[in-house]
């Protein structure tokens, strides 16, 4: 960070070097204030208008290029969940997209080219809005061929029109980038001007020239220019802005320095909160575990790139309504995370451990037979049924656990299973490994049933 003293703004001590001039030749006076009058100018047009239509080209560009991937998300998208997100996401986008290009509107931005991105940009719902109508019936079960064609030609158009779109925004922001590089080389290119024209001057004036000449270098001029080649940084420095002192350049370091501030704490923010939303899609809040929705697509994920049977395990919580009528609700959730830390260690680093809800807990086991699954379940249902867990103060309590267990071979298939197929496989896995685990409750709870045949994805 550069530091500076506080004293007087630029305009003072113009004034001051002003009269000094004036007490030497007064055409000199005249001469120099114009100079410094066009200099000031110059300088606060560069500071005001020209930087924030940068900024706000910069930004737009960064919203342009992100509007094809979110595109993508909803093309792609398998459930009516997702697809909405990547919708709700998509219309957020471009309508920071519209503010902006307002934004550069109001600035006095290029009329021609702005209206251009205004264009695409509403060509670019109008074809998101069809897009998600199309994808919406997609996934309610239209397999209509021409459906998907209709969903890719859109999909295609999309990425043209975001394409053009970032190419229309990245123009902009180059050329304004290129005409705050030329007024800063004229404001540069007047003040070398001014200097050869003082040089005629009287040895007094020449003398008090250089010095006058030498301040604007070092307390305007390379100021400036630190300034831009912060500005034009692909990685703005908060740091490396001149926020010490008292004029003008320092008040605009102070203006841009905030701003820069604020957009990075945005960003900072919504990184962070997508990443909590993420985090909370597919994890049990309470023992943050996986959830059943995570489940499902670690099972979907393992069907289609196993080379060796799963085990679907089901596995309940025996007599858990006592614990929460003697001990509370609040004693049977930390139960609940007790038990599920314990669940966490007694499995392999293969095996996926998911809640389903309440007191169940499902289990992915990639196995050889299920024999060998029983004897891992069997091992984690001896370990729980030996382990006591703290249900109050002072009081413990022995839990035990009953298991069912279904057998699902999708390791043999010539071709993957299309998602229909993979859906009904992994319906009747689960479903066969519930059918057990009520064996297991009938039978008299704490133990392990097998589902009696194994389900072969090539009979589905």
């Amino acid at each position: 960070m550069i530091h500076r003293h506080k004293g007087l703004g630029l305009t003072t001590k113009t004034l001051c070097l002003t009269l000094a001039v004036m007490g030497l030749i007064l055409s000199v006076i005249i001469t120099l204030s114009e100079s410094y009058k066009q200099l000031h100018e110059q300088t606060r047009n560069l500071a005001t208008s020209e930087m924030e239509s940068l900024m706000t080209s910069v930004r737009l560009v960064q919203q342009s290029e992100s509007l094809g991937n979110l595109g993508v998300r909803l093309t792609s998208a398998t459930t009516h969940s997702a697809r909405r997100r990547a919708l709700i996401d998509l219309t957020d986008r471009m309508t920071w997209v519209g503010q902006l290009t307002n934004r550069l509107a109001r600035q006095g931005g290029e009329p021609e080219l702005i209206e251009q991105v205004r264009q695409t940009l509403h060509q670019l719902e109008q074809n998101t809005a069809e897009l998600n109508l199309s994808v919406s019936e997609r996934i309610d079960g239209n397999t209509d061929p021409g459906l998907q064609r209709h969903i890719e030609a859109l999909s295609s158009n999309n990425r043209e029109l975001s394409g053009q779109l970032g190419v229309l925004v990245g123009y902009f922001s180059a050329n304004t980038r290129r005409q705050m590089v030329s007024q800063s080389e004229m404001l540069a290119s007047d003040i070398q001007t001014q200097r050869y024209n003082l040089i005629a001057l009287s040895l007094v004036v020449l003398l008090f020239a250089l010095l006058t000449g030498i301040y604007f270098e070092f307390r305007i001029v390379r100021r400036i220019l630190h300034l831009e080649r912060t500005v034009r940084s692909p990685k703005v420095d908060i740091d490396a802005f001149d926020t010490l002192g008292g004029d003008e350049i320092s008040r605009l370091s102070k203006t841009v320095r905030s701003y820069v501030q604020r957009i990075q704490s945005h960003e900072a923010q919504m990184r962070k909160a997508h990443q909590e939303m993420t985090y909370l899609a597919e994890h049990d809040t309470l023992t943050g575990l996986a959830n059943r929705r995570h489940f499902q697509a670690a099972a979907r994920r393992l069907l289609r790139e196993s080379r060796q049977p799963l085990c679907i395990a089901i596995g309940d919580l025996d007599y858990f309504k006592r614990i929460n009528d003697r001990y509370g609700h609040a004693a049977g959730d930390q139960v609940l995370v007790d038990l599920a830390r314990l669940l966490e260690k007694g499995i392999r680093e293969s095996d996926v451990l998911a809640r389903f809800g309440g007191e169940e807990f499902a289990f992915i086991l990639p196995v050889g037979s299920l024999e060998d699954a029983q004897k891992v379940i069997e091992k984690l249902r001896t370990r729980l049924a030996e382990h006591s867990i703290a249900a109050a103060p002072n009081q413990s309590i022995h839990l035990s656990m009953s298991f069912g267990l279904a057998l699902v071979d999708a390791s043999n298939l010539e071709q993957p299973l299309d998602d229909q197929r993979l859906e009904t496989l992994l319906d009747s896995a689960l479903r066969a490994a519930d059918e057990a685990l009520y064996s297991a409750k009938h039978n008299g709870r704490n133990q392990v049933e097998l589902a009696p045949e194994t389900l072969y994805a090539n009979a589905i």
